[in-house]
């Protein structure tokens, strides 16, 4: 059965909580407190079900929030507008089953909409090889790179910009 996307709930938690920290390697921790925050502050807080049973879910944030993170500074002092994903997180047991590229049609369709790029990072130290392959095969461009814990940490700061309609 195909991915279908729905807003977040409160309820949601527990799940997201537990997808997030099976991924936490390659992004941030996430507590409850946090979670509420992305769902009354992020312009887009997706789940992906599959077989009625929440399997992934995406955290999408406009320009202009006080959010402490210093990838998302980085863009907001170089774009005007934009669409930043926070974060992308799939359950292990739903990996290719096509729920990541139903986030990122959805969440790149909406950045389109609006004429903003989608901006997002991915880890290159160390490196989340997946990720960064999945990235480009879908058209991002590395825009710059970024160190965290003295280096321990580097991201590839990443763009795509909404095609140009026809």
């Amino acid at each position: 059965m195909a991915p279908v996307l729905r807003p977040l709930t409160p309820a949601d938690a527990a799940t997201v909580l537990a997808i997030n920290e099976a991924s936490v390697h390659h992004l941030a921790p996430l507590d409850e407190d946090e979670y509420r925050w992305f769902l009354d502050e992020a312009e887009l807080a997706w789940g992906a079900e599959v077989d009625g049973e929440l399997a992934g879910f995406v955290f999408v944030l406009e320009p202009g929030l006080a959010y402490e993170s210093r990838n998302y500074a980085w863009f907001s002092e170089r774009y005007d507008g934009f669409a930043y994903l926070d974060r992308v997180a799939i359950d292990e047991r739903a990996r290719r089953r096509g729920v990541g590229t139903a986030i990122y049609d959805a969440v790149e369709a909406h950045a389109a909409e609006r004429g903003v790029p989608l901006l997002l990072e991915v880890n290159v130290q160390p490196a989340n090889e997946p990720s960064l392959a999945f990235h480009a095969s879908r058209g991002f461009q590395e825009v710059g790179t970024l160190d965290h814990d003295g280096g321990a940490k580097v991201v590839r700061l990443l763009e795509k910009r909404p095609s140009p309609a026809t």
